[in-house]
């Protein structure tokens, strides 16, 4: 099966956002990834819900590709809510 970005398809509507958070916990850092025009900075700051919390996140590197961008993005402090 293919890669989602290669195949055309998307997950959300589109301009929506694909968040990878497998490095949350083990990492501290998630990926955001979207076709939205609107290019995050570094230094930005994203609420993410993962695993049944908020967790505070700032871009730390960010890649712009055509069509989209791609932010690595790494945890700040706690979570803001509990689950």
């Amino acid at each position: 099966m293919g890669d989602v970005r290669d195949s055309g398809l998307r997950p959300f509507r589109e301009s929506g956002y694909e968040i990878l958070d497998e490095g949350l916990v083990t990492l501290g850092e998630v990926v955001i990834w979207s076709i939205d025009p609107l290019t995050p900075r570094l230094g930005d700051l994203f609420l993410v819900e993962s695993q049944g919390r908020t967790h505070e996140v700032s871009v730390h590197e960010l890649t712009t590709f055509r069509g989209g961008w791609s932010a690595k993005c790494r945890l700040l402090g706690m979570s803001l809510t509990g689950g």
